[in-house]
């Protein structure tokens, strides 16, 4: 399996048909994978669709395994996204994927969208919708990285240690 990650944001259209164009160089990490095409699925919270390869379907599936199929509600929740709702769907020789309509609608896709690469995984948003969410994520990572400054300074600074008391009556 591939250890490349999906990286970059790139900009793309929707044609008429429901059709996108996969980013080459992700292509490349998905045939890397042996996925036959690529995982999609809409985002639980909503307003774009996840893609991943199999490395993570993979993945997904083996930690559903530790649960209870049968008796587990959690493995029930987590089934239903991650598998109930996935679809794999093949990429055409041009690069292209068809997006069921469904998918369109529960991500508000129109005629442009936008690929965000997030590592094992990469989401397609309109790209209207993804600029507050995307301005509230590099705020989230600046607020991260002050914290961990913070964090950083405070275990380099010394310790300052008490003083140290005087015997009564001594100058």
């Amino acid at each position: 399996m591939s250890n490349q990650r999906f990286i970059s944001t790139v900009a793309g259209t929707l044609d008429g048909k429901g059709r996108v164009c996969i980013p080459a160089s992700w292509r490349q990490i998905l045939t890397a994978q042996d996925t036959h095409g690529v995982y999609i699925c809409p985002n639980l919270e909503g307003g774009s669709l996840d893609g991943f390869g199999q490395a993570l379907m993979d993945a997904e599936c083996e930690r559903l395994d530790t649960l209870d199929p049968l008796l587990s509600a959690l493995h029930d929740d987590l089934a239903t996204h991650i598998t109930a709702e996935s679809m794999l769907l093949p990429i055409d020789e041009n690069g292209r994927i068809r997006l069921p309509e469904d998918f369109i609608q529960a991500a508000g896709l129109k005629d442009k969208v936008v690929f965000v690469g997030l590592g094992r995984k990469f989401q397609i948003w309109d790209p209207v919708a993804y600029a507050p969410v995307k301005a509230k994520r590099l705020a989230g990572a600046l607020a991260e990285r002050s914290a961990r400054a913070a964090k950083e300074e405070a275990a380099r600074e010394p310790a300052v240690a008490p003083p140290i008391p005087q015997p009564i009556g001594t100058p």
